[in-house]
Formats: C-alpha cells, structure tokens, sequence
C-alpha cells in the first residue's frame, strides 16, 4: 500500500485522489496471489503470455526503479549469489486506479474541434484464381467533430498493405512477392477497379453530414455535448447512465461487456470531463473477467501494460495499454470478428483546422 501510494503521489500531486479503503480493497484482494507469484522483471508468465484474472486481482510486475526502492534484506549477499532487483507489484485494479488519478488531475480544454486520431485495419482476400490468401491494410483517421453549431469532418490515409499473417507472407512469396492488388470493380456509383498498394496513399479530407456536436458512444442516435459535460462523476451514477439506454442498444449483451465497450468509448471519443475520464476506469478496475500483459507495443512501437477484457460468445476483445509509472492511457485496441482492430491513439479539444491526415 506504501508503494502504490507513493506511485500515486507522483502521479496526482500533494492532494490524495484514491483513498485508503479502496486502495487497500484492491491491494488485498490480490495480496495472496502477489505472495505466490513474486517473479522476476521478465513478466507475469514465462514468454509473456496473457494471465486470466478475476475482478482484475492478479498482481501486475513495475519496472525495478519506478517510484521508491523495497527495502533491502537484512544482511549483506554472498559475493557468488546472483542479486535479483526489487520486485513491486500492483493489481491490475490498482494500475487502472492509478489511471483514474491521471484522468482526474487533466487539464479542461476548449477548442473549436473535438479531434480523435486512430489507427485501424481490415483483412481483403486477394489472389482467388491462383493463389488465395489475405492482405491486411491500415488506415490512419482523423475525425473531427465540430463544437455546438459547427461542422464534423472525417480525414483518412491508406498507410499501405502487406500479408495479413505469417502463412499469408509465404503464400505471397510463392506469388511473387506483389506490391499492388486488384480488388476488382467496387464502386457502384462509377464503376471503376478497386487497387491496393503496399505503398502509403495520400490523405482525404471528407465533410459529414447530420449534427456536429453528437458523439455516438453515448445514447443510441449521438448525444450532444452539454450531455457528455454533465455525465456523473462517481462511479456508481456513471454505471447507471451509461446502462440508461441498453435495453435499446444491446438488450441481449450482459452487463459486464456493454459496460466495458461503453467506458472504453467514453474514454476515447467524448470530450468528457476529467472527474468523469476518471469514475469511468474506476468502473472498469471493478468489473471482472480482465486478463493482464506486460510489456505490450501498439502500433507506434510504445510499451505498455495491457488490461484485456475479452468476450468470446460476442467475438469481441477490448484492450486498455497503460503506462504503468503515470497510469496514462497510451491508446486502446478493438478486436471483434471481420471488423478488423481499431487503435486509439490520441483525442482532444484543439482550435486546429481539419486537415487531411499527412503521417
């Protein structure tokens, strides 16, 4: 408890902003399984892989050298006896306890544009007459929606194709190793060949139509601004608003996974205030079913700690990659059957003109 409140202090400042009792809740419902798990700096599980946990208990492993040192062991190590470094853990709870601390302490912002920027990808079957296997292209987006009154526009950049999975590169090598596809004639409007190239394209810039200021992760047809500003602060009201409209949205989803997708979506694509950012991953540290990961890269090559919460009668996965010393939110991920995965990786307020996405 020392530690992590320690971790905290850094990350909100002199005023506490996770008390006592709920750090201790979440410490000691993973303090039996930190005893039996103590490891080393080189993960949860020999070659990294994903550990199942219920109510986000088991114990995550900081880096040795983040915030203070455990003490030292009485007495002095044998000169030929290896010195492990310190080992500190921390539940996947608290490290989302300690992203709520960061969300809590953000700066409120103003600007003409809500801006978020994402990465996503989707799977083409290419090579049906010979040689049948998948490319996976990634689109890097921009979408901009416009303060009460003012527009929303949508920026998009092919950042290029390549096989989708290791099979899919050996089948494209037998191919001859291609560096554009013919999806045939797709566009219905002016019939004309689809093509797609391993190379980037150049970024577009498209207006949209409808209201501005409706963001879509909340209420079944958008909801506008001065509801996302008045959203519940605690996490308690905020569970009660975002189930308000289930029943219409996803009436047959259980709890557990429409409060997950819900969250997650507040958290990227709504200006939502900073108390509010906050109660939404003090909801998420509570719901169980998490699977936990370190070390994980996304797309820009930044490591994070991965809180997943997997779903597989929906075919859905959503992953929160945390930086583990501040408790930022690096970006998230969604994996759901042939929709491809999309990233987030940034979202804010900005007085910027929309542009067409150019890196």
């Amino acid at each position: 408890m020392t530690d992590l409140k320690k971790l905290l202090d850094e990350v909100a400042g002199p005023e506490p902003v996770v008390g006592d009792d709920e750090v201790a809740a979440d410490l000691g419902r993973g303090q039996k399984a930190a005893r039996r798990r103590r490891l080393g700096g080189a993960g949860l599980v020999g070659g990294g892989a994903l550990v199942a946990v219920a109510a986000l208990s088991v114990p995550l492993v900081l880096a040795p050298g983040a915030g203070t040192d455990a003490p030292a062991e009485a007495g002095p190590p044998a000169a030929s006896t290896p010195v492990e470094p310190p080992v500190r853990q921390l539940t996947a709870g608290a490290v989302l306890l300690v992203a709520a601390a960061a969300e809590e302490r953000g700066e409120v912002t103003t600007g003409k544009y809500f801006r978020v920027r994402t990465t996503w990808t989707r799977d083409l079957p290419v090579g049906r007459d010979k040689t049948p296997y998948k490319i996976r292209e990634t689109f890097l987006q921009e979408d901009w929606t416009g303060r009460a009154g003012g527009s929303s526009y949508r920026g998009r950049r092919s950042l290029g194709a390549k096989p989708a999975t290791a099979a899919d590169e050996a089948v494209w090598r037998q191919a001859g190793s291609p560096t554009s596809w013919n999806l045939g004639k797709t566009d219905t409007v002016v019939p004309r060949d689809q093509i797609i190239t391993a190379s980037p394209g150049k970024g577009e810039l498209d207006k949209l139509h409808g209201d501005a200021d409706r963001y879509d992760a909340l209420g079944v047809q958008g909801v506008p601004l001065k509801e996302i500003l008045a959203l519940p602060s605690t996490p308690d009201g905020l569970r009660a608003r975002l189930l308000q409209d289930k029943a219409h949205r996803a009436k047959d989803a259980d709890d557990t996974s429409y409060l997950v997708g819900m969250a997650t979506g507040l958290l990227e694509t709504t200006p939502a205030l900073p108390k509010v950012r906050g109660a939404a991953l003090r909801l998420l540290s509570g719901l169980p079913g998490a699977e936990v990961e370190e070390n994980v890269p996304d797309t820009l090559g930044r490591k994070g700690t991965a809180v997943t919460f997997a779903f597989p009668a929906l075919r859905s996965t959503v992953r929160l990659l945390i930086e583990p010393r501040t408790g930022k939110l690096l970006s998230s991920e969604h994996l759901g059957g042939k929709i491809g995965r999309t990233v987030v990786l940034a979202s804010g307020w900005t007085d910027d003109q929309p542009t067409a996405p150019v890196k």
